[in-house]
């Protein structure tokens, strides 16, 4: 599913003393089976704009089309919309409610009011997706996993509906080392594997490097900079005057720099990226 989003503005408190323009004139789209990363400082609008992806504020001007049907009009059924879109809120495993892990991933289908075989297929598929193997956690309480299981629980959940697009926001977030490259990887599956598209709100800039097929900077609820991961990253200077930080990868090469060596680090974003440079520049110099 493609993604308009079409000048949108959001003003909050509008007309009051206290009127916050959260979201100014912002225009761009999320490609089909793109994985596209949104980052920005806090209060740059990034929360408000997912949130009108997925119907759940209303623009105050401006239109959103998910493959061509205005998801802002007041027409248009908003669960159907739900369904296709799925928003993941960061830490989604503060929501879980019930007594066990399948019946909390049920919630979604069965409020639908799909038949019982269709509830059970979608909970073993969305179980499937996220390496929750069935035997072991469908009866489970969702309060006795880990941290990690519990987040897989709460986008298992979403995942039951089938989306066709998935707003993440920072779903690696507070994870252990281990568990967060196995949550950024099962991103990647559901992107390559399954052809969903994703939209994902993070703070980690190696894993918006790694992971995204295009970048949306936002600063004061305009968008900043656009464009492939290493086209947004070559502005590191405008990026750090926004408070943003940088891949670990063009971090190393350009202290190396400033330590005398001379290494090319145009297209350096990751560790990997980083250690071929450095190889490459070894070579050259003959050590």
């Amino acid at each position: 599913m493609r993604i308009d989003v079409q000048n949108l503005t959001h003003i909050y408190n509008e007309g009051q003393t206290d009127e916050v323009t959260a979201l100014d004139d912002v225009s761009f789209t999320v490609g089909e089976g793109s994985i596209t990363g949104i980052i920005g400082h806090t209060g740059s609008g990034k929360s408000t704009l997912i949130q009108h992806m997925n119907g759940l504020l209303k623009p105050s001007s401006g239109k959103i089309f998910a493959d061509g049907t205005d998801i802002t009009s007041k027409d248009v059924s908003m669960p159907e919309i739900r369904r296709k879109i799925g928003l993941v809120f960061q830490y989604p495993e503060y929501q879980l409610f019930e007594e066990t892990v399948a019946k909390d991933i049920a919630f979604g289908p069965k409020n639908l009011g799909m038949s019982d075989a269709e509830i059970e297929k979608r909970v073993h598929t969305a179980m499937s997706l996220t390496d929750l193997d069935y035997e072991k956690f469908a009866v489970k309480s969702p309060f006795e996993l880990s941290g990690g299981q519990k987040r897989r629980v709460a986008i298992a959940g979403v995942l039951a509906m089938e989306p066709e697009v998935l707003i993440l926001d920072e779903p690696a977030a507070g994870l252990d080392p281990a568990s967060h490259r196995s949550m950024m990887e099962l991103v990647r599956r559901l992107n390559t594997e399954h052809n969903t598209t994703i939209v994902l709100v993070s703070h980690n800039m190696d894993d918006v490097a790694e992971y995204c097929t295009d970048v949306i900077v936002m600063d004061d609820g305009k968008i900043f900079l656009s464009g492939t991961p290493r086209e947004v990253f070559r502005h590191s200077s405008e990026l750090e005057s926004k408070g943003l930080g940088l891949p670990f990868g063009q971090c190393l090469i350009r202290e190396m720099n400033r330590q005398g060596a001379d290494i090319s680090g145009d297209s350096v974003l990751s560790g990997e990226d980083a250690a071929e440079a450095v190889l490459r520049w070894l070579e050259e110099k003959k050590c």
